[in-house]
């Protein structure tokens, strides 16, 4: 009723404001003529058209949003908040989620390799890698392959350093311990000294009921780049791939998210924070001058049913018999 209303005041005006379209004068009003030129048809149309366009455009400024400018809307929002979503899950996870440098003391410096002051002692990095705070008593769940040479040392020259948060976002670094190694499954615990520090462990989730396609996040420091995100899908289930000593290792999640060199041992996220695997491996085929990799994941049900056996027995409950 509004826009009818307001398009009849508009006609109105027009009508009163443009002389061709006034009612003709009657004859006994005109002294020069017996009676008065009709309106030329053109000038009519062109009149016709004027109103109508204003009476559109009035009327769309009088209407709601249409459909289409309300789906767009909507669109927007849910990309925004699919955004925000995925900006507090790695705000909340990375805290969790250490940096592992793999050291070897070196009694000669004189090389391009990065060197580090350990114990008094120059290191040289050998490779990095990726962990996650397994519990508040400083076990760090990684991969046995990141930490294989620190588990088989036996001159006592390789050292392990780890970088870390606590709950208030301070950065520290501290040397881990070998506590327990499952080559079988490329898994292995690590200790630091945490005392006096409040540490945030991950939010473990299962593997059991994931599906194709489903979302998933993996943090971790690919080439030495602390707290890197990427994100992609559960690519497939169930896959199989070769463990460090020769086996295999079963039930793997094969995901296209991005899990590089130095991602290894970080955790595989589900759209809720809960670690769904371990980032293992990346197999790459090359031909045709272009690489493709195929990234993998331990499955965290394995995780959970073999680090506590690490973490007391210091091997898996199958090695102990």
């Amino acid at each position: 009723m509004k826009v009818v209303g307001c398009c009849n005041s508009i006609l109105s005006a027009i009508s009163s404001n443009n002389p061709r379209s006034s009612p003709s004068p009657s004859p006994s009003s005109s002294s020069s003529s017996a009676y008065a030129l009709p309106p030329h048809p053109i000038t009519k149309r062109r009149s016709i058209i004027f109103t109508a366009s204003i009476v559109v455009a009035s009327y769309l400024q009088l209407c709601p949003k249409s459909p289409s400018q309300s789906a767009i809307a909507q669109q927007l929002d849910d990309t925004q908040q699919e955004e925000d979503r995925v900006v507090r899950l790695f705000e909340e996870t990375s805290p969790s989620v250490v940096f592992i440098k793999d050291l070897e003391i070196i009694n000669n410096p004189n090389n391009t390799d990065e060197v580090v002051m350990v114990d008094d002692e120059k290191a040289k990095v050998e490779g990095t890698g990726s962990g996650f705070i397994w519990d508040t008593f400083g076990h760090i769940v990684t991969n046995y392959h990141v930490v294989e040479k620190l588990a088989t040392d036996q001159n006592g020259r390789q050292r392990c350093k780890i970088f870390l948060v606590d709950k208030n976002g301070n950065s520290l670094s501290r040397d881990g311990k070998i506590v327990g190694v499952d080559p079988s499954c490329d898994l292995a615990v690590l200790k630091v000294d945490i005392e006096g520090i409040e540490v945030k462990p991950v939010d473990i989730g299962s593997a059991q009921k994931l599906n194709v396609g489903q979302s998933c996040y993996a943090i971790g420091n690919p080439y030495g780049y602390e707290n890197t995100l990427t994100t992609g899908v559960v690519s497939g289930l169930g896959r199989e791939i070769p463990s460090p000593n020769g086996g295999a290792i079963r039930g793997a999640i094969q995901t296209d998210a991005a899990i590089n060199s130095g991602n290894s041992g970080g955790p595989l996220l589900d759209s809720h924070g809960h670690v769904i695997g371990v980032n293992t491996a990346t197999f790459t085929r090359k031909g045709s001058g272009m690489s493709s990799g195929v990234n993998f994941a331990i499955p965290i049900d394995t995780v959970v049913k073999t680090v506590p056996y690490l973490i007391v027995y210091g091997t898996a409950y199958r090695d102990r018999f």
